[in-house]
Order: C-alpha cells, then sequence, then structure tokens
C-alpha cells in the first residue's frame, strides 16, 4: 500500500511539471455592449446574455522558472430576444498565451494573460422580416487573470477567472440600415472550466 501511495506522488510530480500542455477549454465572457447602438426600431433591446463557448490552449512550460507561453483560441457567442426582436452574435478570437506557475507541484496556481493576435466577428438583430448582419472594421482584445487546478496522471483539471478587454471597432451593417460606425464595447469578466493532459 505504501508502495502505491508513493508511486501515485511520484507520478503527480512528474506530471506536474509537463514541458508541454494541450487543454480544452469552456468559458463564459460577461460582456455588456450596447446593443441600441446597431437597432434603429423601437422595439425594447432585449437583455444583454453571457457569450459563451469552448476554446482550446497549447502551452509549452519552461522548466525550473515555471514560465509558460503558447497559443489560445476561443469560439464564444450569445442569443438572446425580446418581443420579437432577436440578436446573435458570434466570436473566434486567436490570442498568445503568457502564465507563471507560482505553484507548480500536484497543484497549480499563478497568473496568466493573453493577446489577441486574430478576430473574426459578427452580430445580427433579426425583427420579423427585416434583418441585419453587422461586422467590425478591426478588433482588439486582451486578458489577465488567474489560474488554478490540480495535474495527476498527467490530467488537468482547474479553472480561470480575470478580466477580458474586447472592443470592435466601427461596426458597420451590410445593408445600410444603420448609419454611422458605432463601437461596440465586448469586455467583461470571465470564467473558464479547464480539462488538459501534460507531457
Amino acid at each position: 500500500m505504501k508502495n502505491f501511495v508513493l508511486l501515485l506522488c511520484l507520478l503527480g510530480f512528474s506530471s506536474a511539471h509537463a514541458l508541454v500542455e494541450a487543454r480544452l477549454t469552456y468559458g463564459v465572457l460577461g460582456s455588456k455592449p450596447d446593443l441600441a447602438t446597431i437597432y434603429d426600431g423601437a422595439t425594447t433591446i432585449p437583455a444583454v446574455a453571457p457569450n459563451a463557448g469552448i476554446g482550446f490552449d497549447a502551452l509549452f512550460i519552461f522548466p525550473v522558472i515555471g514560465i509558460g507561453a503558447g497559443v489560445r483560441y476561443e469560439n464564444l457567442g450569445f442569443n438572446v430576444s425580446s418581443e420579437g426582436l432577436e440578436y446573435k452574435s458570434q466570436t473566434t478570437r486567436t490570442s498568445l498565451i503568457l502564465n507563471y506557475r507560482l505553484i507548480n507541484t500536484v497543484m497549480y496556481l499563478g497568473p496568466i494573460a493573453t493577446i489577441g493576435m486574430s478576430h473574426t466577428n459578427s452580430i445580427k438583430w433579426t425583427e420579423g422580416a427585416r434583418a441585419t448582419d453587422f461586422s467590425p472594421d478591426s478588433t482588439s482584445s486582451y486578458s489577465v487573470g488567474l489560474e488554478a487546478g490540480v495535474a495527476l496522471l498527467g490530467f488537468r483539471i482547474g479553472a480561470e477567472a480575470g478580466y477580458q478587454n474586447m472592443k470592435w471597432t466601427k461596426v458597420k451593417d451590410t445593408t445600410g440600415t444603420i448609419s454611422g460606425t458605432p463601437d461596440l464595447d465586448m469586455s467583461g469578466s470571465y470564467v473558464k472550466a479547464v480539462l488538459g493532459f501534460g507531457i
């Protein structure tokens, strides 16, 4: 029994110091954009629901120093409606990751940050027979947060929480329904559940 416990401890310790991590994530971003700026009707604007969706991280952790770098891909969206007015939003984001493990044993804990490198964004509202699609000229984003979890036998189970700044600049519609090019602020607090594997 003692040998079995010792083996588990050794495996947990060695897997906690993995050089490469692949992680599947499910995240929620509490965005609160002003949807009225892209609507020209009289219907009550629906309350905004959080952006939610899945993502994937690929990380390389530098040995001993506990610093990691990698790439993150996210696919987020929301769908809300009120009195026949419906909004659908879709966002994909590819970003660079930088993290630091203050604790990196069987448990891990430390700050994590990302900076957006590539984005695709769209939002559409539909009201009866009317429908208008919008997309921004450009998007900028970054995030700062804290990650924590456990690592055993190669697996990672954890969570991440923080703040993500995301700005859609000069949003335009495809039909010319809305005059002007408003900006949309998709920033907000975020949380992620993380499941991964390290080698």
